[in-house]
């Protein structure tokens, strides 16, 4: 069963979110984990795109935009996957997930991480969420970081 993790900040924008998403998919990176994900349109993605390329200039996050079809091997094969589409191929590592609703294939993984920034929007998708995934019966934990 996916281990479901709510990871909870003070800041207040929309920005402090993908920053949260660049320091978690960081971490998965290092424990040896791929990461997938989950954006809710393709402007969030390109804008995660250009955020993992400059997140902290001493390191470096590998991703790519994920396809159904992969443009080249090194795509198919980068530990870090972002997508706003509704396939996410063979990928059960850890997803971080931005939308809301949850994407259907969301029960694949062995992790999934929801991100909480304090703004309106977010907390009424996390919360819907949370219902969503409490309602079926899957362990929540919540984290203040």
């Amino acid at each position: 069963m996916t281990k479901i993790d709510f990871l909870s900040s003070q800041e207040t924008d929309t920005e402090a979110r993908l920053r949260l998403v660049c320091r978690v998919a960081q971490k998965a990176l290092r424990n040896g984990e791929d990461v997938f994900i989950a954006c809710t349109n393709a402007e969030q993605a390109t804008q995660l795109d250009a955020l993992l390329w400059s997140f902290e200039p001493e390191s470096f996050i590998p991703h790519a935009n994920f396809t159904a079809t992969p443009a080249t091997s090194s795509d198919a094969e980068a530990p870090v996957l972002l997508s706003h589409g509704e396939d996410c191929g063979d990928h059960h590592g850890v997803l971080i997930n931005l939308r809301s609703p949850a994407p259907a294939f969301f029960s694949r993984f062995e992790r999934l991480f929801e991100l909480i920034v304090q703004t309106p929007e977010v907390l009424a998708d996390t919360r819907a969420n949370w219902s969503y995934y409490k309602s079926r019966g899957y362990p929540l934990d919540l984290k203040h970081i």
